[in-house]
């Protein structure tokens, strides 16, 4: 029971290095394309050692959690390389953008599903079955996980134009400032109200210039579409929530709970 007990934690251990490590890869190379200087506060790979170096750390991270899920089996292989496969799906869609007619919203949020819901369900996922969970349970994890990982995600982006300060480890404003494309501005800019035409003419291109900048954040702060953001988030949160309801009672349920009221309240 014991040498049981040890490889069941070493397993989890291994899996856990695994997410931490798959993560930290997207990471370098989202900034890598976004041509992103700071990452949470601090200098990015890509601008203290370069691009080169960036993406090839990037893709050792990626060797490396490889390595560590081939030891649980070629099932684990199949997941964790079908997550990849979503990941760079996920980034192309980014980098092309969406196609003439395409709904920019739509796309934005397949494009966050792949990046950042594929990660958590994979976690997810990979958690139900090291435990011994039925099917029936580890589909609910995986939907779960999906719906959090992408609202943890839709989160910050209404953080980044709705903090005042560099508390949030970035600079507010950042993806506005360079023209990335998030939940609110994507929101705003389905509007068709003619005193939201200065908005509208500003969230049409990266803002450099500093007053330009500061008054698109002013604008956006105040506009329904920050309410409207805050509120798809939130469904989000509630729908995996109310997933949870399908899990025995423990304290795990208590503690993915716990995960699903943070996304809320990180909305402010």
């Amino acid at each position: 029971m014991r040498r049981v007990r040890r490889r069941c934690g070493a397993r989890r251990r291994a899996l856990g290095r695994r997410r931490r490590l798959t993560h930290l890869a997207t990471l370098y190379h989202d900034d890598v394309m976004d041509e992103a200087d700071v990452r949470r506060g601090a200098p990015s790979a890509n601008s203290r050692w370069g691009n080169s170096v960036a993406i090839l750390v990037g893709d050792y991270l990626f060797a490396q959690a490889s390595d560590l899920v081939s030891d649980l089996g070629t099932e684990a292989v199949r997941i964790q390389a079908r997550t990849f496969s979503r990941l760079v799906q996920g980034q192309i869609r980014e980098t092309i953008g969406p196609a003439d007619g395409e709904d920019a919203l739509a796309h934005y949020l397949a494009v966050v599903a792949d990046k950042t819901g594929s990660l958590i369900a994979t976690a997810a996922l990979f958690g139900a079955k090291m435990a011994g969970a039925s099917a029936e349970i580890q589909s609910t994890l995986t939907e779960f996980g999906e719906r959090i990982g992408a609202a943890f995600q839709l989160a910050d982006d209404i953080i980044d134009v709705a903090s005042e300060t560099g508390d949030s480890g970035k600079t507010p404003g950042t993806d506005l400032r360079e023209g990335v494309p998030t939940l609110p501005t994507l929101i705003a800019q389905r509007s068709t109200a003619p005193e939201d035409a200065r908005l509208l003419d500003l969230l049409s291109r990266p803002l450099t210039d500093d007053a330009e900048h500061a008054e698109a954040l002013t604008l956006l702060r105040v506009h329904p579409a920050m309410d409207e953001a805050r509120s798809y988030v939130q469904a989000e949160a509630d729908a995996a929530s109310a997933l949870l309801a399908k899990l025995p009672d423990s304290s795990a349920r208590e503690a993915l709970q716990v995960l699903c009221d943070t996304v809320a309240t990180r909305l402010g």
